[in-house]
């Protein structure tokens, strides 16, 4: 809940949605979310497998006016207003999931302020289903643990090739 003291969030639904998509980027599979109606001033949001509160994944490149947040003891697990300049549908949020323990499925909580009095919480996403083999690669290097598993198995397999026909000649 933000740290607006004496100021409670609104009741109704929020003017707020959140469009998210799946691309393809020089770091593999990331996620850009949108913050989708009126300009806003602030926001706070987290990737979540629900009905888990832990925050997973982690928020790069964050556009102008936003920066990252600590959260659940992962230094980009949120993604947080720098300051209160007016942010659009236009900025996009770039989220990576986790490098170990992929969740079969994420959603999207954010909550989002169109300025200190006027906030509204829990602004979810549609969940968004997770093939661990597509999207949970690691960020740091652009591998997937399936394509190192590929490649361990044909090193090995001619590995074996070699070694049968080595020994295949021998006799």
């Amino acid at each position: 809940m933000p740290m607006h003291r004496g100021v409670q969030p609104q009741a109704g639904p929020a003017p707020f949605s959140l469009k998210v998509e799946m691309s393809d980027s020089s770091s593999g599979r990331v996620v850009s979310v949108q913050v989708l109606g009126p300009p806003y001033g602030g926001l706070l949001m987290e990737a979540r497998n629900l009905p888990d509160t832990t925050a997973i994944g982690s928020w790069i490149n964050p556009p102008p006016n936003t920066k990252n947040l600590m959260c659940s003891q992962n230094e980009k697990g949120a993604i947080t207003h720098a300051n209160t300049n007016l942010k659009t549908n236009a900025t996009t949020y770039t989220w990576v999931p986790p490098e170990a323990s992929c969740p079969k499925a994420v959603t999207f909580v954010s909550t989002v302020a169109i300025n200190h009095n006027e906030y509204w919480l829990d602004i979810k996403s549609a969940p968004l289903p997770i093939e661990s083999t597509t999207l949970c690669k690691s960020v740091k290097d652009g591998t997937s643990t399936i394509k190192k598993t590929t490649w361990t198995s044909v090193i090995l397999l001619l590995l074996a090739v070699q070694l049968f026909l080595l020994l295949g000649c021998t006799y």
